[in-house]
This record gives structure tokens, sequence and C-alpha cells, in this order.
């Protein structure tokens, strides 16, 4: 039976041919439109929330509803996007295991010397519309109306808590479940920019929803669904392929959701357990000023880090098939130092951006600390632990991943349960930091040999 695991593509595989001003230049420019969210929101934020603090959905702030829904939103996008990437391969999977069907039996026609039978098949190949590579943007149309409902379920399970621990009236509670059910849609939604190769796009569906933020900020459903139709137009002359209406199976999508999950509680689950044992009622500006640094040194990883790792793994998948194994030890040695390289950067990156946001916290909101040296802590014991798993899913450790994320969200909610404020922190940093030297072991254990690893991966994908 074979398992769906394959090469991990190199995100930029031409940039080795682009003068490197010109490659320097375009890493600044994908960097800054990956942390543009964060600078968008940073500002329009503090401006709106006089205003919606005024105002009430049901006997609800508005703000209060909207503090849920972006506490709730990063975890859950996590969740709800997973199974994407697994029904975008699908669809790669399908196309190959027909052309090889195809293969297979022109060659018993060969053998059994009808040729001309053979070369019309082999014909087919690259005139049936069924035998043909299609783009990752038409794979994305034919499921993702599916997996958007596959995804409100989940949206609702985070809901629940929220309404029940905060006494929220009916109009309150469906105003916040319509605002999640919008907010699944631009998280899916989001990742049409990379599938489009149309990074502006994911550009200016942040800007329409901050401009919306900023100019009708009572209008609280109107962010998410002004961004979801900036994304939506990117898919373009591919949107008849959402009448397909393509499924996963649904226990398939389900695991990945389940893996989103976990996964995501890393970098997310201390808020949303957080402001629900304090009624809502947390220090927004601490909690959320500690996390820029980390979102911002994540965002460098992907952007900077990732393309490095990706390249030299592909350069390994390469030589499985032109030396002997043998003689890949050394290359694969270069592979190592390339990882580890690219979490050190990465832990530096965050490091330098923390000590910059930590002064700035203490000179302009003095009254933040010391939550906000905690918060800091915590976020770059968070985002290393987001590196090593990163690291250990690259060898298909999904098991010992989920393990390690189970464990975190575990830490959290017996932490928060104890001391049910601020101070659930203290806890949480030893925890955490045990956590990670043992998933730090594990990654540093994973990557000694990976010319065994990735060989291994390689023989389960076939």
């Amino acid at each position: 039976m074979r398992i769906a695991l394959k090469e991990v593509p190199v995100l930029s595989s031409h940039h080795a041919d682009i003068p490197k001003n010109r490659w320097s230049w375009r890493l600044l420019y994908n960097f800054l439109l990956y942390v543009s969210p964060v600078a968008l929101l940073t500002v329009a934020f503090p401006f709106v929330t006089p205003i919606l603090s005024k105002n009430y959905v049901g006997s609800v702030p508005l703000i209060q509803i909207i503090l849920a829904a972006s506490i709730v939103v990063p975890w859950l996008s996590q969740a709800v996007c997973m199974p994407i990437y697994r029904a975008l391969e699908s669809e790669h999977l399908k196309v190959e295991d027909a052309r090889r069907e195809v293969q297979e039996e022109a060659a018993i026609l060969k053998r059994d010397h009808k040729s001309k039978e053979a070369q019309e098949l082999l014909a087919t190949l690259d005139t049936d519309p069924k035998y043909q590579h299609i783009s990752e943007l038409r794979a994305f149309s034919r499921h993702w109306g599916y997996l958007y409902l596959v995804g409100l379920p989940i949206a609702f399970l985070f809901a629940i808590p929220v309404v029940l621990v905060l006494h929220w009236d009916m109009v309150a509670l469906v105003s916040f479940l319509f605002l999640s059910m919008l907010n699944v849609a631009y998280a899916q939604l989001l990742i049409v920019p990379n599938v489009a190769k149309n990074r502006p796009l994911w550009f200016f569906a942040w800007v329409g929803y901050t401009i919306v933020l900023l100019t009708l900020p009572t209008v609280w459903f109107l962010p998410p669904l002004v961004g979801s139709a900036i994304l939506f137009s990117g898919i373009g002359r591919e949107i008849k392929q959402l009448f397909h209406f393509s499924r996963l199976p649904l226990g398939a999508a389900y695991r990945d959701v389940i893996r989103g999950l976990l996964t995501g509680s890393i970098l997310w689950a201390d808020k949303y357990v957080l402001f629900l044992v304090t009624n809502g009622k947390i220090d927004v500006i601490a909690i959320y000023m500690s996390l820029v640094p980390c979102v911002i040194a994540y965002n460098y990883f992907f952007v900077v880090e990732s393309n490095r790792v990706n390249g030299s793994i592909q350069r390994l998948w390469t030589l499985f098939n032109k030396l002997p194994f043998n003689e890949i030890e050394p290359e694969a040695h270069a592979v190592v130092r390339i990882s580890h390289a690219s979490v050190r950067n990465t832990l530096i990156v965050s490091v330098i951006c923390s000590v910059i946001t930590g002064i700035l916290m203490y000179i302009f909101v003095p009254n933040t600390f010391p939550l906000a040296y905690a918060g800091l802590t915590v976020a770059w014991l968070f985002l290393a632990m987001a590196l090593f798993i990163y690291q250990l899913e690259y060898m298909t450790m999904f098991k010992t991943v989920h393990i390690i994320g189970a464990v975190h969200l575990l830490i959290v909610t017996v932490a928060f349960s104890i001391i049910p404020n601020d101070g659930g922190y203290l806890p949480i940093i030893i925890g955490e930091a045990i956590l990670a030297l043992v998933t730090w072991i594990l990654y540093r254990r994973a990557w000694a040999n990976p010319e065994y690893s990735l060989f291994w991966r390689r023989a389960l994908a076939w």
C-alpha cells in the first residue's frame, strides 16, 4: 500500500539563476508581504478599539466578540487549512496514477507485439484531459467548497467554550458563529495567493480588510467578507472548477484537522485558554505585542531559511538517483548544517526582535510588565518548538509531533487551570523549557543521518 509522501518541493527552485542582489531584494519583498498583516492590524486596532468598545451586539460589547474571534482565528486557521494541502497532493497523485496505468497497459501491448495500439494509447497522455497535470489553483478550486464545509464544525467547536464561559445571549452567539464562518473562508482563501503564484494578492486582501476595519469598524462582518472577496478574485478562470466539488475521504480530512489543531496549539493555545479562564479579561497589549517578535521570526524562517532547507533536500533527492548510497554522506552532512543554521538564525532573529519589542514596551506601556517579559520568553520557547516540529515533519515523524502538541496543550491547560490568570505563564515557561529541550533532542537525533531517514521516506512513498 503506497503512502502519499513525496519530496518536499523547492519553493523557489530557480533562485540559483537569479543575481544575488536581485534575489536579496526579492527575499525582502516577500518578507514584507508576509509580515504586512502584522503591521496593518497593529496600526488599525488602536484606532478602532474605542469605537468597538462603545458598541454592542445584543448585550455583549462588540470589542469582546472581536477579541474572541482574534484569539480563535489563528489556531482555527491552522486546523481548517491543513486538509487543503492533502487535497492538492491527491489531485496530482490521481493524475500520476492514471498516467502510470496507461503506461503499464501500453507496455503490455508492446510485449504482445501490438506496437500501433500501444502508440495510440500513449498518445492519449497528451490529448485526454484526465491525464494532464493540473495547476495547484485548479486543484484548490475543485476541493475548496467541500473542505470549507469540513471546517465549519471545528469553528463551532471553538465557539462553544467561549459562549458558555462568557454567558453570551443568543444575538451575540449567532453573530460570533457567523463571524467564525467568515473567518474559516478567509483563512482558507489565503492559500489562493500561494497556489496562484500571486503574492501581491495576499497583501491587497489584508489592505482591503484593514481599510474596511478602519472605515466601518462597527460593521463587524465586513472585513473578512471583503478580504475573502479579494482573494476569491484570484481564482479567476478556475471558478468553474468549484462545481466539481471534489471530496477527500472524511476520515483523512479530519485526521489532518486534528494534526493542524495539535501543531497549531504550539503558538496559539495559551491565548485561547487564558481568555477562557479569565472570562475574557486579558491584557491584550502585553500578550499580543509580546507575540510580534515570534511572528516576525516565523515569517523570516519561511521566506528565507526554508528555501535553503528545501533546496538542499531536493539536491539530496537527485543524488539518490546518481550516486551510490555510501557516497551521499558528505552531501547529507551539508543538509544537516543548513537545517541547524536555519533554526539557529531564526531564533537569533527572534531574540533581536524580542529585545527591541521589550524596550519599546517598557518605554511606552510600562504597566504591561512583568507580563510582557513572560510573554516574550514563552513566545520564544513556542517558536523554538514550532521550528523543531517543522524539522521533525521533514522526517515524517508525525506521531511524535502529535504527542508533542498534545503534551504542550496539556501543560497550558493544567497551568491555567491551577493559576487562572497571567501568573499561569510561570509554570508554563518551566514546562515548555523542558518540552522544548526534549523536542530539540528528538530533532537532533532525527537529523543525525538524514540520508537514511530520507531514503526510507522515499521507499515508503512507493
